[in-house]
């Protein structure tokens, strides 16, 4: 993906996009699997959006022990006022589960007063109010997913909103492997796949790979 086909520059014509582009001075990096492309422990202004690729934003409590916040697929957008750390004793990354391109800009460049009033800029605001709604959202599933009691129910919560967020056709597709889906739902990995392993067993579950089907008692 260009940097200027995401969407935080929807709606904007790509020359306009290049030149927006270099006035806000952005950056495009890459990063390799399994690399921290950001680090919430130091102050950063930079907002970041992925091009391609999938990340992570991580949590390590005191102990540290590894709990994932969120994940980010392309499009998605991650920065500082997006981690809610909520305390200086944990910290949080921002990790490449794959090859990543990420855009950074920061954050002031976006917010500032533009000199001319001109329209462009007002729409990358507009989109990034957006994407900033969006990740709002996806918070907010989360926080219903942790709100369960028992790790059946968490997973089942999961399954469901991950299935209803799925686009129509398409098969919906667990995006962890087993470590990270249990750091997802702040559980143990052996009693979850115990928990997988028995709904699959009772025909509550079916997967394949990574895809699924959770069947509902209404089927």
């Amino acid at each position: 993906m260009l940097p200027e086909d995401n969407i935080l520059f929807k709606g904007i014509s790509h020359e306009d996009c290049r030149r927006m582009i270099s006035c806000f001075n952005c950056e495009v990096r890459s990063f390799r699997s399994g690399s921290c492309i950001a680090d919430y422990s130091r102050t950063s202004d930079k907002i970041g959006i992925v091009l391609s690729g999938s990340a992570s934003m991580v949590r390590y409590d005191v102990n540290g022990v590894r709990t994932i916040a969120e994940t980010l697929g392309e499009q998605s957008i991650f920065g500082e006022f997006f981690t809610f750390a909520g305390s200086h004793r944990s910290s949080i990354e921002i990790v490449a589960d794959t090859d990543c391109q990420i855009l950074f800009v920061r954050r002031e460049e976006l917010m500032k007063r533009c000199e001319k009033a001109c329209r462009c800029h007002s729409m990358v605001v507009e989109n990034l109010l957006s994407l900033m709604s969006e990740k709002a959202i996806s918070l907010s599933e989360h926080i219903e997913v942790l709100s369960q009691r028992s790790i059946e129910d968490k997973l089942i919560a999961f399954l469901q909103i991950t299935e209803d967020n799925t686009p129509k056709g398409k098969a919906p597709q667990i995006p962890f492997s087993t470590t990270a889906l249990s750091d997802y739902l702040c559980v143990n990995r052996s009693a979850l796949q115990r928990q997988i392993a028995k709904l699959k067993k009772e025909g509550v579950l079916t997967i394949s790979k990574r895809s699924f089907r959770l069947m509902r008692s209404s089927e």
